[in-house]
């Protein structure tokens, strides 16, 4: 049975019991089991250097079930840099609300369009200049 380590969300307004419950039952789909879990404290959610530390140190895990997708996108750019050192220490990573797994850098380079197009049109959507430049290039 595989060994998870659960990362939550602490920058959505999603109650954490409900996020705990999503990521087990990710970890069941995928084989196994949370034990170990934590999350990112509010000044590291754009760096996520709580995360890759713990990572970094820890062992006998196959991989990190995080909530969302969204937790590689507080930062300026979608933190591919962060998902490339965790599949380089030969673990999983899998996100419990989209339902995404990515098991080695061969599938991460697969997913890049996907990620890309998330990451873009979700923070078009939050930018309301975005609107503004859409209504202006619809007149000429």
């Amino acid at each position: 049975m595989k060994s998870f380590y659960s990362c939550i969300d602490a920058g959505l307004v999603v109650p954490q019991p409900i996020q705990h419950l999503a990521i087990r039952d990710k970890a069941q789909k995928a084989g196994g089991l949370v034990t170990f879990y934590g999350s990112e404290e509010s000044k590291t959610l754009k760096t996520q250097t709580f995360i890759k530390a713990k990572l970094q140190r820890s062992t006998g895990l196959d991989g990190v079930i995080f909530f969302s997708l969204h937790q590689f996108r507080y930062g300026p750019s979608f933190n591919f840099k962060l998902l490339r050192t965790i599949l380089g220490l030969n673990l999983e990573v899998h996100f419990a609300r989209e339902g995404v797994s990515i098991l080695n850098a061969a599938q991460l380079d697969e997913l890049f369009p996907f990620l890309i197009s998330v990451d873009y049109t979700t923070r078009r959507d939050q930018d309301p200049s975005w609107a503004q430049f859409l209504s202006k290039s619809k007149a000429l």
